[in-house]
């Protein structure tokens, strides 16, 4: 049996509904929410936001698809080594040119250059989404800062480097070389090549061993004055006289080139550092905001894109980086063991009580001198 609504009740309901709207349409939009729609109408007015970035072209695709996401904000890429961009940045300034908006990449420059030369704004202030503003959302639930103050250079990557040494498979047996204190064996004197810690662009590794309470500098102090290491800094190089047996023993090698090597045939593998030796880096993600920036508001649009979720599932992806955002999928990593653990026992050597390295550089400088090396 089918029943009749009374008019009056389906009046009633429409009334109340009408009502509601209008209601919802009057009440006051979120603080947050106001504010990023006037960002966003300011940043398309601005028209362009530019991005002083890495080299690579994997880096660039993660940057670019904030492009997809906001079509009406040109955004322009500079690419360049940290050193670089930061050289091009500083004279731009003293030429009373102010182009940059954003700079990323590794912490050492950022820190000594820019930081440093108060050339940057603080982060927290134009962070606006809800998401991006929840620490919960990240690594041991905290936004993690590479700047003393703690608010400049924002650290968004993070893999874990466990790569102790490269070995050459047929004529190196990896038994016996559980630690970086092993690789003092005199067994080893004579038969090991080292990438130079000196090198811009590694300045993770040399922080990591340094500061930590097993090593620190005693252990550079007898592997470059006792154990006859030679010196390269020619990455690819190394592999290869590692795979021919020219040296059984590669240190400091860049792990992404030593598995390509393996995977195209060569007789070279990695050998893993414990936890307690191994480092978290953010490599070349860490972002910055440079002050006096040109597009403020492209800046602000860009800056919480970026540190979203979808900004971040962009970047880990196409560049194959570990995101400290622990909300988004991890599976996309082609190396999982990149991946720090909650309660991991090494060090964060993007932080900023491991910047200052002068001392551990001159230990291996005079251990260098004492060995009757010249690099």
């Amino acid at each position: 049996m089918l029943y009749r609504v009374p008019v009056y009740f389906l009046g009633a309901f429409l009334l109340f509904a009408v009502a509601r709207d209008a209601l919802a349409a009057s009440a006051p939009k979120a603080e947050w929410q106001a504010e990023w729609e006037r960002a966003i109408a300011a940043a398309e007015q601005e028209g362009q936001v530019t991005i002083y970035g890495p080299p690579g072209i994997t880096y660039q695709n993660a940057i670019n698809a904030f492009q997809d996401a906001f079509p009406k904000i040109k955004l322009v890429y500079v690419a360049g080594s940290g050193t670089n961009n930061a050289q091009r940045l500083v004279t731009e300034r003293r030429a009373g040119k102010y182009l940059a908006d954003v700079f990323i990449g590794g912490s050492g420059t950022l820190i000594e250059v820019l930081f440093d030369g108060n050339l940057l704004e603080p982060i927290p202030p134009m962070l606006l989404w809800p998401e991006v503003k929840d620490q919960s959302a990240w690594f041991n639930k905290t936004h993690t800062y590479a700047d003393a103050k703690g608010q400049y250079v924002f650290m968004m990557q993070g893999n874990v480097n466990t790569n102790l040494a490269a070995y050459n498979t047929k004529l190196t047996k990896p038994d016996g070389l559980k630690s970086y204190l092993d690789l003092l064996n005199p067994k080893w004197k004579g038969k090991m090549v080292a990438y130079d810690p000196r090198a811009r662009g590694h300045i993770q590794s040399v922080r990591a061993l340094y500061y930590s309470p097993k090593l620190g500098g005693e252990f550079f102090r007898r592997l470059f004055s006792e154990m006859d290491v030679a010196v390269s800094r020619d990455q690819r190089m190394m592999i290869d006289w590692v795979a021919q047996g020219k040296y059984l023993l590669s240190i400091f090698s860049a792990g992404n080139d030593v598995l390509d090597a393996k995977k195209k045939g060569l007789p070279i593998d990695l050998i893993d550092a414990p936890d307690d030796e191994s480092y978290m880096s953010g490599g070349f993600g860490h972002v910055a905001v440079v002050n006096k920036a040109p597009h403020p508001a492209a800046t602000k649009v860009f800056l919480n894109w970026l540190l979203s979720k979808e900004g971040q599932l962009k970047w880990q992806e196409k560049s194959d980086n570990n995101s400290l955002r622990t909300d988004i999928p991890k599976q996309m990593l082609s190396d999982l063991t990149s991946i720090p653990k909650e309660k991991g026992t090494y060090i964060n050597s993007s932080l900023p009580q491991y910047q200052d390295i002068d001392a551990a550089l001159k230990i291996i400088d005079d251990a260098l001198a004492k060995a009757g090396k010249k690099y």
